[in-house]
């Protein structure tokens, strides 16, 4: 990426009228459709095999569950005969029951039994979410087919100790807004008091993603070097090292009614000899306390912002870049009919 790409888009004027407008307002995910990337949806512990659960996704509701397998699943959370939450019935040997009149489907989302006799209707089919899981999460996409593999971290989960856990509560904006933090040097500098500077023309981009390095200060941890992936344009990786030892971090969003957005967090360390050291211990603490701490600075800005594209400056070339990055980005919603 240019340096010259990036002023252009900084340059770009933000409105057609007078300084008596506010500037562009942007519709970052369009009407009726969402941004095409993996969302989290639930987080793996709360999911045991046999279990199912409900959980709000995009402008709907859809359910997450775990066959004896130990596979994740997630499909549209209304019955496909008179609407029943999917999430209020059962598993029976791996078919999801209805509580309404004990239709079953399978795990291709098929209706396969009808209690009534009469055969299942052809038609009546959920909708099934390409799902997978990593790092703690059960994430689904939106879409028929991936763009790129799920979130993951450069290092085998199976030598990590990961602790993944969700925001306390829904943030009052759309997920693309708070995405944007992303490339927001300047939020971070003086809302969050972490100076960063990143080399803008070392920015990658590769299959639905971006990669870039930043230096941070930041209170909890001193001056480090991040090695940054954006995965879509919900989700931000972190890898890192700090008192020798090797440090990620994942931030991620999924957008849900309202034109909330409900976040997910995780925080992994090496796993070798863990159980012995403290200070590996007490890392992974001091990533949530400070996880948290972000989420809880923004929260207000964000739960009252009305976003415009108003009047940017030189030092937003880089924000400048991410509206136009994310407002690009495919979009889908092959499972709208099925999940409202």
């Amino acid at each position: 990426m240019t340096d010259e790409t990036l002023a252009n888009e900084a340059a770009k004027p933000s409105r057609l009228v007078d300084a008596r407008g506010r500037g562009t307002k942007i519709e970052f995910r369009g009407e009726e459709e969402f941004h095409a990337c993996w969302y989290p949806v639930a987080l793996s512990s709360e999911v045991e095999r046999g279990s199912l659960i409900g959980a709000p996704f995009l402008d709907g509701r859809v359910i997450v569950y775990r066959t004896s397998d130990g596979i994740a699943h997630v499909r549209s959370a209304y019955c496909r005969h008179l609407g029943a939450d999917l999430s209020v019935g059962r598993l029976v040997n791996d078919t999801v029951q209805c509580p309404f009149h004990f239709w079953r489907y399978d795990v291709a989302g098929s209706c396969v039994d009808v209690p009534a006799g009469d055969p299942p209707p052809p038609y009546a089919k959920l909708f099934s979410y390409p799902t997978a899981e990593s790092l703690g999460l059960i994430w689904a996409f939106n879409g028929e087919t991936p763009l790129h593999p799920a979130p993951h971290f450069e290092q085998s989960e199976a030598a990590l100790v990961i602790e993944a856990y969700r925001n306390p509560l829904p943030m009052k904006v759309e997920s693309s807004i708070v995405f944007l933090n992303s490339f927001d040097l300047q939020h971070f500098r003086v809302v969050h008091g972490m100076p960063i500077e990143v080399d803008l023309d070392r920015v990658t981009e590769h299959e639905h993603t971006l990669g870039y390095e930043a230096r941070v200060s930041t209170p909890e941890f001193g001056e480090v070097v991040q090695d940054r992936r954006l995965w879509g344009v919900n989700t931000v990786t972190i890898a890192s090292e700090t008192g020798g030892r090797k440090f990620y971090q994942l931030h991620s969003l999924c957008p849900v009614e309202n034109h909330a957005t409900q976040g997910f967090l995780v925080s992994a360390t090496p796993a070798a000899d863990f159980a012995e050291d403290d200070s590996a211990r007490a890392l992974l603490a001091q990533s949530r306390e400070y996880a948290l701490r972000l989420v809880n600075e923004d929260a207000p800005i964000f739960d009252t912002l009305s976003f415009r594209r108003d009047n940017l400056t030189a030092s937003d070339r880089f924000l400048a870049f991410g509206i136009q990055y994310i407002r690009r980005y495919p979009r889908a919603h092959p499972g709208r009919e099925l999940i409202r």
